[in-house]
């Protein structure tokens, strides 16, 4: 009993997660209330509070599993990264492309996490510090890698090769929030020749031929 059990609050709190989705794609989450979320799950309005306490406990809630996915694609990269550092780089970046939803497909919930003034009132704070916190370490970590094996110069300081990194995919991700119009696979490439732009000094040199610069790409369309 108790397995058919979990299996109903399962489907019940996918059902709701479905409606509210929609909902805030449809019509802004500043417009969503609980009661219509109750409605379009066929659920009560005290039952959607039960399992998610707030409208923000919802967001967190839709996007925490795809945060947890991107995380361990780029933990893969970690292990087996490309010989080439701006690759490696590269091919982190773009195993960050499903949160919310393939190459960031829900910008109104995506916007929540960025944009202050939007009804959200410093929504997602707390959510929003420990991703930044995990992200960071993240790239931290490949990079270390990365110059370990010899990839990178070893004068590179690190956590400023950290920090470069994650402005630049915070650049381009509000870029692509704010702008409603473009597309990702464009401003993938941007940002994608932006990395690879800081690479050129971050290199170690080669003796009699200074630093080296290559193009192999690794794509949004590839990765």
């Amino acid at each position: 009993m108790s397995g058919a059990w979990e299996e109903q609050r399962a489907k019940r709190r996918a059902a709701m997660l479905a409606a509210a989705a929609t909902l805030f794609e449809r019509q802004g989450y500043a417009h969503t209330t609980f009661e219509e979320i109750a409605t379009a799950s066929d659920s009560g309005v005290a039952t959607v509070y039960k399992y998610f306490g707030s409208k923000e406990g919802i967001v967190v809630a839709l996007l925490l599993p795809s945060f947890e996915r991107m995380l361990r694609k780029g933990e893969t990269v970690i292990l087996d990264p490309p010989k080439d550092p701006a690759d490696a780089v590269v091919r982190m970046l773009a195993s960050y492309r499903d949160l919310g939803g393939t190459d960031w497909a829900s910008r109104e919930i995506l916007r929540l996490t960025v944009f202050p003034g939007l009804g959200n009132d410093a929504l997602l704070a707390d959510f929003v510090r420990s991703a930044d916190a995990r992200v960071q370490d993240q790239i931290r970590r490949l990079l270390v890698t990365l110059q370990r094996r010899g990839r990178l110069a070893a004068r590179l300081p690190l956590d400023d090769a950290t920090m470069v990194i994650f402005a630049l995919l915070n650049q381009y991700f509000g870029a692509y929030l704010a702008d409603g119009c473009i597309g990702f696979k464009p401003l993938f490439r941007r940002l994608e020749r932006a990395v690879r732009l800081a690479f050129d000094d971050w290199r170690p040199a080669r003796k009699g031929r200074g630093v080296t610069r290559r193009h192999s790409a690794v794509s949004a369309s590839q990765a």
